[in-house]
């Protein structure tokens, strides 16, 4: 039996990290909640942008905060550092992907308030075409019966999943 989980977000931006913590987190095995540094970016998302709408639903997606300006809609996901920006941005863009036919003037930004940074994040063609290649890279993954081999790299230490791979 072929399980195909639904794409999200968090999926996206944990591919872009470690493809084995996607495949996980793909079936619902989450990493330890206790972790401190999962603590730290809970509370910097509730106590960041307290007047702003947070914490958006659509789908299996979370959006940290949604805000209008200028008549545009911007989606704004609060990061604890810029150290996986790539994965963040990763993330925003596949907000936007899903958006785009459903929200005019659609933006994205990623807010870093510890380091008092705003990063906007613009979905344009050529990033539509590294998210439809991104995405079938994660649905092959996620086709698989098990879990990709734990590898190690510079987010291991700090990952709520570390036990779990490394014990």
């Amino acid at each position: 039996m072929s399980y195909t989980p639904k794409l999200a977000g968090s999926i996206f931006q944990a591919y872009n990290i470690c493809k084995r913590q996607a495949w996980l987190m793909s079936r619902q095995i989450t990493g330890d909640q206790y972790n401190e540094f999962l603590a730290i970016g809970r509370l910097i998302s509730e106590e960041s942008f307290k007047r702003d709408k947070k914490e958006l639903r659509i789908g299996s997606n979370v959006i940290d905060v949604v805000r209008k300006k200028d008549g545009s809609v911007i989606l704004i996901e609060t990061k604890k550092s810029s150290r996986a920006i790539n994965a963040s941005k990763s993330q925003l863009l596949f907000y936007l992907y899903n958006l785009r036919y459903k929200i005019n003037n659609l933006k994205g930004e990623i807010r870093i308030p510890k380091e008092k940074k705003i990063i906007n994040v613009v979905l344009d063609k050529i990033e539509i075409e590294k998210i439809d290649t991104i995405k079938k890279e994660i649905q092959a993954l996620l086709k698989k019966e098990k879990a990709p081999e734990v590898k190690k790299s510079k987010f291991c230490k700090k990952c709520s999943y570390y036990d779990f791979c490394w014990s």
